[in-house]
């Protein structure tokens, strides 16, 4: 039998101190005075609430347990860094799926440390929800007991006090360090804002704020916060008449204003979203003056609010006569069709209703007025709208039925910016209606204009026929688009033998979606040629194209001859005779960074399961 190899003393005073840092203890300081090697170890091996505690410490006594940051992005090696680490390991063991999403969304550089506390603090408030939300509940919220799983996963066993599995004890110790919160309902209290009392909290998320207590609780959060939060999210709430005044005043900061040397208010709200959430007043004087008073506001969304035609024009008539500059503005499923040719009736003439000088609109980059039931007649007001927008770089018009005549009425806006200082670089036109006419058209203005590419372009769910292959390989040249969405565009197999043909020796593209298209073996024949010819091609969406088993030996020879592989997912979902080649083991054998390139069906269901009626 083999002997196992003794523990070092090292080890073993290593294992002996990362068990007793979670009780307290009086060597604390001297841990931390520990050579950085060391203290790198033994912050590698300790617990969540082990390594809390460390950290409180090093932050009140340690200047280096601050982040230092330079030119060249890099940190002082320091107490910091090393904790910073072992946040990062200890948030990829618990939520390995949302580590590589939170670094796509927010960059490599991220302090990890108040990630794992809003991570945590937020499953002990779902946690503690779903026990308030039980009718029999009576009681405080912060002597909820919390799952053995949640406080199991920071480090907890039974010798400790069995205070650490209480809310408030989480909320105490937690707390602090978090910037983001998600609540709902049934957590907005005055409890809960004195939970949270030592908080900085920058961004707060309300979920199914309904009862005029939980608008009570809500705000006591607000006014409690009011001097760091930055982001307000108001998530399937029903908002009655005076709440929005009364979230309004909580947040409110009232000035001094030095030219006149009068009082005012405003508050610090940078992004201020609505989501699936209902108004019952069209002209609430805590909205306006969200809009109007908010010299930081620099994000507005209204999605799914059932907001009403005069309900928009108030909106945009208050931002545009405010003194915010914003960069974002999202009016998105709502039914506001016809809003702007009804400006256009009552002012006779639409620019009339623009300010001399709309500071809001010139900033605005970014403009999402998707779902809106827009028609053609908003088209020709909108065009005019849009040129007062001189930065504005990403547009979504989709889920609108504009038309191919509505189209027409936006090309002398889409030739105006793409020429611009600042060009468009994201437009999605996506199910509104368009037909290979209006597609045509569009591009046969618009392709000789691009000079920057454009980072997404969606001509998807449209039904644009066969006859715009031609078009939209110009569309797939050198330095035009980056990502091109044509999905489910009825293209067939004569669609993709037109793009084949017409496919530029060099292509600029990095993402592109040709599923639902119907392209059966030609749809192959165009992907293997795209491989070879498009060096920068991440991605392919290929999904839905009843292609033939013999598709993929055309694929599979042009993804060997790929020398530096950029492409990283092939994706041919649904096409299930594919599964049927003798191919399939091989192909699934080319990898990108340990993950295989192609996606086929997860089984091989019968094709009968995915055909159309038309092609049984």
């Amino acid at each position: 039998m083999e002997k196992k190899e003794a523990p070092s003393l090292l080890s073993l005073c290593m294992k002996a101190a990362a068990s007793s840092i979670p009780h307290g203890c009086d060597y604390l300081q001297d841990v931390l005075e520990l050579p950085f090697d060391l203290l790198d170890a033994l912050a590698m091996d300790l617990s969540p609430l082990a390594l809390q505690t460390l950290h409180e410490i090093s932050r009140d006594n340690y200047s280096d347990g601050i982040r230092v940051s330079d030119n060249c992005n890099q940190r002082k090696r320091g107490r910091y860094e090393i904790f910073d680490i072992a946040w990062k390991e200890l948030y990829k063991k618990r939520w390995p799926g949302d580590l590589k999403k939170m670094e796509q969304m927010n960059g490599t550089n991220l302090d990890w440390h108040p990630l794992y506390c809003e991570a945590h603090l937020q499953e002990c408030f779902d946690g503690a929800a779903e026990k308030a939300l039980v009718p029999s509940f009576v009681g405080s919220i912060g002597e909820l007991t919390l799952s053995d799983k949640i406080i199991d996963a920071i480090g907890f066993n039974p010798s400790m006090n069995d205070a650490c599995t209480k809310l408030w004890y989480q909320c105490k110790r937690f707390g602090p360090f978090s910037k983001c919160l998600r609540l709902q309902s049934v957590l907005c209290s005055e409890e809960m804002a004195e939970l949270m009392r030592d908080g900085k909290i920058e961004t707060l998320i309300f979920t199914r704020i309904i009862s005029q207590d939980q608008v009570d609780g809500a705000c006591m959060l607000l006014n409690r916060h009011k001097e760091t939060l930055r982001e307000l999210q108001f998530v399937h709430s029903q908002l009655q008449p005076g709440v929005l005044n009364q979230i309004y005043d909580s947040l409110c900061i009232n000035n001094i204003n030095n030219n006149n040397n009068e009082e005012e208010s405003r508050h610090k709200i940078q992004i201020l979203k609505f989501k699936s959430s209902r108004f019952y007043e069209n002209k609430s004087r805590g909205l306006l003056s969200f809009l109007s008073s908010g010299r930081d506001l620099k994000s507005v969304h209204f999605c799914d609010t059932k907001l009403q035609q005069a309900s928009a024009q108030i909106i945009l008539d208050t931002i545009l006569h405010s003194s915010c500059e914003l960069s974002t503005l999202e009016i998105s499923d709502n039914y506001i069709g016809a809003w702007l040719s009804n400006l256009r009736r009552k002012y006779n003439n639409f620019t009339s209703f623009l300010p001399e000088q709309a500071i809001s609109l010139s900033t605005i980059s970014s403009l999402n007025l998707r779902g809106n039931y827009l028609e053609a007649c908003d088209a020709l007001d909108l065009s005019d709208l849009l040129q007062k927008m001189p930065n504005l770089t990403s547009l979504d018009l989709s889920d609108n039925t504009l038309t191919d005549e509505g189209l027409r009425y936006l090309i002398p806006f889409f030739k105006w910016a793409l020429e611009k200082e600042k060009p468009l670089l994201s437009l999605n036109i996506a199910n509104c209606f368009l037909t290979n006419k209006g597609v045509n058209e569009l591009i046969e203005n618009c392709v000789d204009l691009i000079k920057e590419p454009l980072n997404f372009l969606s001509l998807g769910d449209n039904h644009l026929g066969s006859s715009v292959g031609e078009n939209l390989a110009k569309l797939m040249g050198e330095s035009l688009v980056r990502e091109l969405n044509i999905e489910e565009i009825c293209l067939e197999k004569s669609g993709f033998k037109s793009l084949e043909l017409h496919l530029p020796p060099l292509v600029s593209l990095s993402s592109l979606n040709i599923s639902k298209n119907r392209g059966k073996n030609q749809a192959a024949n165009f992907m293997s040629k795209l491989i070879l010819r498009a060096p920068n091609l991440v991605s392919i969406d290929a999904r839905s194209n009843l292609m033939p088993s013999d598709s993929l030996s055309v694929i599979y020879n042009s993804l060997k001859k790929l020398s530096r592989r950029h492409l990283a997912r092939v994706d041919l979902s649904y096409n299930p005779k594919l599964c049927e080649s003798e191919l399939k083991s091989e192909i699934m054998k080319l990898e990108h960074r340990g993950h295989p390139i192609v996606i086929f069906p997860a089984r091989s269901f019968a094709e009968r399961d995915y055909l159309f009626d038309d092609e049984l």
